[in-house]
Parts: C-alpha cells; sequence; structure tokens
C-alpha cells in the first residue's frame, strides 16, 4: 500500500512538472518512443493513485473496487500509449511548439 501511495505521488509530481514545462530535461527525442514519456508518468501516477484507492475501498465495497480497478486499467492503458504517442489535446501548447507543429486548421490566429 505505501508503495503505491509513494509511487502515485512521485510519478504524479514529476508528470505535472513535465506537463507544465518546468521540467524539460527528459525531452530526448521530438518524435516517436520517449518523445512524450514525461507526460505518460502523470498517467502512470493517477493510475497507481486509483488503484491505491481502490485497494483500501475493497473491504467495503465490492462495485466500487471493480469500477476504479477498470479506471486503473484505462489510466494503464492511456500511460502505456503516452509513452509513444499522445493525441493533439492531451499535449501542452509549449510542447507543439518545441516540435514543430503546425497550428490546427482554423486555429491560428495569423490566419484572419
Amino acid at each position: 500500500m505505501t508503495g503505491g501511495i509513494v509511487g502515485s505521488v512521485v510519478f504524479l509530481l514529476l508528470g505535472a512538472l513535465a506537463y507544465s514545462g518546468r521540467w524539460k530535461g527528459w525531452i530526448r527525442v521530438r518524435r516517436g518512443y520517449g518523445s512524450t514519456m514525461g507526460f505518460a508518468w502523470l498517467w502512470l501516477g493517477l493510475a497507481f493513485a486509483v488503484c491505491t484507492v481502490a485497494l483500501l475501498t475493497e473491504p467495503y465495497s465490492r462495485p466500487a473496487f471493480f469500477v476504479l480497478c477498470a479506471a486503473a486499467a484505462f489510466l494503464l492503458v492511456v500511460s502505456l500509449v503516452a509513452m509513444f504517442w499522445l493525441p493533439r489535446f492531451l499535449l501542452p501548447a509549449w510542447f507543439r511548439v518545441l516540435r514543430g507543429d503546425r497550428p490546427a486548421v482554423g486555429r491560428s490566429r495569423d490566419a484572419r
């Protein structure tokens, strides 16, 4: 139980720092595997946190336990996919600029 709490706090903190742009040391490549690794840590931390809460609620409510386990499994899949790729809406703007992505059609202020 303690490992789940510590792991979730560590990954949530690292992921939040990565999303905010305060920590960019994890960026080595701009495309492909590892390009969104820092962002994946936030989702992994959320999965650990939800799983830990599920284990704590299991003795009290089996349905809540199963719902939380399903949510943790979904977040784990998101974190695994995020190690390779994230959809545009899950990427922060500073990272899209750093990577050189073009602005979305119809959203550019220069297009007016």
